[in-house]
């Protein structure tokens, strides 16, 4: 790793191998996004999360964080936005974790939609199939 202020940024842009998968990775997404969607995969400072250990009682040494990948992919859309981190020493790793974590969260959100959906169209149908005594 360099000594840019993150140097996550530079192996995500000048990696063709870490592209690659990112590329993959977000491939993922298909169904979940319109051509209106932005996608955006934003390397952040793991040593930022030394607060967030702290406070969820983690134990860990900040030097430790150091040598940690932090990366979050976002979806964004009109007002709209989604997004996951992945934490690993390893940078495909905390990419497919991001993904992973943004995956279930875009799934909580269609099958709640759906049910919504779903229990409109049945009292619809109650509603348009009940008679009056």
């Amino acid at each position: 790793m360099t000594n840019l202020p993150n140097p996550t940024i530079e192996l995500i842009e000048q990696n063709p191998d870490v592209k690659s998968f990112i590329y993959q990775q977000i491939a993922e997404f298909d169904g979940f996004v319109t051509p209106e969607t932005v996608v955006a995969v934003v390397a952040r400072d793991p040593r930022k999360l030394a607060l967030q250990y702290e406070t969820e009682g983690r134990d860990f040494n900040k030097a430790d964080l150091k040598k940690l990948y932090r990366i979050a992919i976002v979806l964004t859309e009109a007002d709209a936005k989604v997004e996951a981190e992945g934490v690993s020493e390893d940078i495909y790793d905390a990419i497919r974790m991001a993904k992973d974590n943004l995956l279930k969260k875009l799934v909580e959100i269609q099958d709640s939609v759906i049910s919504q959906q779903d229990r409109i169209i049945e009292i619809n149908h109650v509603m348009q199939n009940s008679t009056l005594h």
